[in-house]
């Protein structure tokens, strides 16, 4: 299994580049966002994701490791392959598909070309937890001033919540404009459910 490849890029396409490394030169598509990152004739890094088929080998890079997790994410995932998993990262950088998936972004997702309202939905719903331990990224956005006092609230030595808690339930809260202690009351129903 080849990892990443570092070589001289000797020429970049509208969907791929070519790496020269070892007297060997490598075809590797990438999404958009990634090849504008490359320079024709320069070294450069490419985390790799090679694709065994019955029809051949393809490799698939990204400027970051941070892009190749999203889009092994996506795999798995029905009526999503290597070519709309591109389409998602050449259209939505990492922190843009993160967010979407963290708030339930439907349509930020159906903006993405070849992407319908029923594979945006099975998208958020296998990656909303996954993203998380997958990537170890904080599947989140930043709190509010309300919600970070509703937090203190909930991990107080009274109430005695892990902040993990405290914030998942206040996430399922987000877009409600609700004062600090409906806010409260409203997570302590979520925890307790």
């Amino acid at each position: 299994m080849i990892d990443s490849i570092t070589g001289r890029v000797i020429r970049i396409e509208s969907d791929h580049l070519v790496v020269e490394t070892g007297g060997i030169a490598y075809r590797v598509s990438c999404p958009v966002r990634s090849l504008t990152t490359y320079r024709q004739g320069e070294e450069g890094l490419v985390y790799v994701h090679m694709s065994v088929r019955d029809d051949g080998i393809s490799l698939f890079g990204f400027a970051s490791f941070r892009e190749r997790e999203i889009f092994c994410s996506l795999l798995p995932i029905g009526q999503v392959g290597p070519r709309l998993a591109l389409q998602v990262l050449s259209t939505l950088s990492p922190d843009e598909f993160i967010t979407a998936v963290a708030c339930g972004d439907v349509e930020r997702l159906t903006a993405v070309k070849g992407v319908g309202k029923k594979t945006a939905q099975r998208i958020l719903i296998e990656l909303r937890d996954k993203l998380t331990s997958d990537l170890g990224t904080p599947l989140s956005l930043p709190l509010s001033a309300k919600e970070e006092t509703a937090i203190r609230a909930l991990t107080s030595k009274s109430l005695g919540f892990s902040a993990r808690e405290a914030r998942r339930a206040l996430e399922r809260l987000r877009g409600e404009d609700l004062p600090v202690e409906e806010l409260v009351r409203r997570a302590l129903e979520t925890i307790g459910s």
